[in-house]
Formats: structure tokens, C-alpha cells, sequence
């Protein structure tokens, strides 16, 4: 379940980046849902990348990066975006990586925040 909802946060935030950057392009039904495939391959690739590497306890420097770089370079060279939709792309997708994983963390899904120690809410809740 939690996996699931872990790739379906990043599918929809991916997809309203990308439709950000991309909003004067694709008007068309059929392009639109060639731009949720796309997308929805990148999300759970990315996920299953992370979650396999991250379950055979290897660091993060090493299955970290991949789907980093996979996110903030394949939606750009796929979609052949411009040069000011891909600087759009590359600061929101920046942006909205730590706040995405301070999200997951305040929610108590921990492994997807390596980093840094973010207390989940029932941490945060005073103890009765």
C-alpha cells in the first residue's frame, strides 16, 4: 500500500510539473495521453529502481541518483522542450523534491528520505 501511494504522489506530481512547463504544447487527447504514459513509466521505474535497491541495503549515494537523473532529464530530451520549459521543468522538479520527501516523512515513510531525520506526525504528537 504504501508503495503504491508513494508512486501515485510522484505520478501526479510529475504529471503537474510537466504540464506546468508544458502548458502551451499538447492540446490534442491523444498527445495528452501520450505525455500520462510517458510519465507514468518514468514514475514507477524510478520507484521500483529505488525501493529494489533500497531493500538490498545498498546506500544511498549509490541507488539515489538514477532515478534523480532519470526525472530531471529524460521528460526534458523526450519531450524536446524549450529552452525556458526546461528551465521551468528543472527548478520545479528541483523545488518539489524535498518537499515531496518531507511529506513522505512527515507521513511516516521514512526510506525514501535518506538524508535527513524527519520526526513523522505520531512522533510529533505529545505522548499521553
Amino acid at each position: 500500500m504504501e508503495f503504491s501511494s508513494l508512486t501515485i504522489i510522484s505520478l501526479l506530481a510529475i504529471i503537474l510539473i510537466v504540464r506546468f512547463s508544458l502548458r502551451q504544447r499538447y492540446p490534442n487527447p491523444t498527445q495528452q495521453m501520450m505525455v500520462l504514459v510517458v510519465l507514468s513509466l518514468l514514475a514507477v521505474v524510478c520507484m521500483t529502481w529505488e525501493r529494489y535497491c533500497a531493500g538490498l541495503g545498498l546506500p544511498w549515494w549509490i541507488y539515489y541518483p538514477v532515478p534523480l537523473l532519470l526525472t530531471l532529464l529524460f521528460p526534458i530530451f523526450w519531450f524536446r522542450m524549450k529552452r525556458n520549459e526546461a528551465l521551468t521543468y528543472f527548478v520545479l522538479t528541483i523545488l518539489a523534491a524535498p518537499v515531496s520527501h518531507m511529506i513522505y516523512s512527515l507521513l511516516g515513510w521514512k526510506e525514501f528520505m535518506p538524508f535527513i531525520e524527519v520526526p513523522s506526525l505520531l512522533e510529533l504528537m505529545p505522548k499521553v
